[in-house]
């Protein structure tokens, strides 16, 4: 594991206290859970990027005019609840 060492302005770090508190972990859990979060955030965002460059809207029009316009049946629906 590696050490970090950030200067944050007084305010900010105020804030990470009082939630790191309120979440009831220590202050490096709060900010490891943050990185991780925007880490993650990227490489979605990253992932589809890479899955949309591909993305050609003659071949899906194409696609979609090959499914038929019924009405949708019972084995269709999702009964949630």
């Amino acid at each position: 594991m590696k050490t970090l060492q950030v200067r944050i302005p007084e305010f900010i770090h105020g804030q990470v206290v009082k939630y790191a508190q309120e979440e009831g972990v220590s202050m490096n859990n709060f900010i490891l859970t943050l990185i991780s979060n925007e880490v993650i955030r990227q490489e979605t965002s990253d992932f589809f990027q890479r899955a949309s460059s591909h993305f050609d809207p003659a071949s899906f029009a194409e696609a979609l005019s090959a499914v038929p316009d019924i009405p949708v049946t019972r084995d269709d629906q999702i009964n949630i609840g």
